[in-house]
């Protein structure tokens, strides 16, 4: 039995959807932390990471498509 190689293409789409959560994640983090020194609550400030995660998410994958990665 020989392995079929994976398809560069693949794997790029892969990756850059792998890099996007990444960013996603940073940003969301970054949302939270940022609420959070406001004094609301930990809901409130994780509410607001979740929306940036999502917005962010959006964008880069948006972005990625348009210049041709997914």
């Amino acid at each position: 039995m020989v392995a079929q190689p994976v398809q560069p293409v693949r794997t790029t789409r892969i990756l850059a959807v792998l890099l996007a959560a990444s960013l996603g994640l940073v940003v969301a983090l970054v949302a939270g932390i940022l609420v959070s020194t406001t004094g609301t609550s930990l809901a409130e400030a994780f509410l607001y990471g979740g929306g940036a995660f999502a917005v962010s998410m959006t964008l880069f994958l948006s972005a990625f498509s348009a210049v041709g990665l997914v």
